[in-house]
């Protein structure tokens, strides 16, 4: 494959993976922090909200797609590195 072909896709892929991560992460944040504007930073969480994080994360589709797609952004990157 060409490295122009394969740097396009790695740049699709990388941009699939953040944005994934970054709904991810709000998610998670905002199922912890729920309507409190007070519970905003995680350093003062109670142990509810932290579940309440934790469940959040292990029922997203993210878990699913990102490990899988991290796996394809290393694989195209070793094959830029070798080509």
């Amino acid at each position: 494959m060409n490295a122009e072909l394969l740097s396009r896709q790695l740049s699709a892929r990388k941009i699939v993976a953040e944005r994934l991560a970054t709904n991810l992460i709000v998610n998670c944040e905002r199922a912890a922090s729920g309507r409190n504007g007070k519970r905003v930073n995680p350093a003062i969480w109670s142990k509810t909200d932290w579940r309440h994080y934790v469940h959040v994360a292990a029922r997203s589709p993210a878990i699913l797609s990102l490990p899988a797609l991290y796996r394809d952004i290393g694989d195209i990157e070793s094959a830029l590195h070798e080509g």
